[in-house]
C-alpha cells in the first residue's frame, strides 16, 4: 500500500532535500574560489597570483584589481549557474509572485 524505500526516496526524500543540496553546493562553490584565490597568500599560485604576486609585490595596480574582479565575477557567475540550475531542478519550490 505504501511506498517502498526506494520510491519514497526518489519521490518524497530528494525532492524535499534537493533545494538544500543545492545551496549546500553553491556555498561550498564560492567558498572554494576565494579560498583558491587566498592561495596565493602563501605562495601556492591560484586565483589569486594576479593580486599578490604581479599587483602588490611589483606595485602594478591594474593587475590587482583585474585579479580582484576577476574572482569576485567568477564567484558571482558560478553562483548564478547554481540558482539556475536550482531553479530547473526545483520548479516546484520556485516563489510565487503576488498578486
Amino acid at each position: 500500500m505504501g511506498y517502498t524505500s526506494w520510491q519514497r526516496l526518489w519521490r518524497v526524500e530528494l525532492p524535499v532535500a534537493l533545494p538544500v543540496i543545492v545551496a549546500g553546493i553553491r556555498i561550498a562553490t564560492v567558498t572554494v574560489i576565494g579560498l583558491v584565490t587566498v592561495t596565493a597568500l602563501i605562495g601556492l599560485g591560484g586565483l589569486g597570483y594576479l593580486i599578490v604576486d604581479v599587483g602588490y609585490r611589483r606595485f602594478f595596480l591594474t593587475a590587482t584589481v583585474v585579479g580582484s574582479v576577476g574572482a569576485i565575477v567568477l564567484a558571482i557567475a558560478a553562483d548564478r549557474g547554481f540558482v539556475l540550475l536550482q531553479g530547473a531542478l526545483t520548479p516546484w519550490a520556485r516563489r510565487r509572485t503576488g498578486s
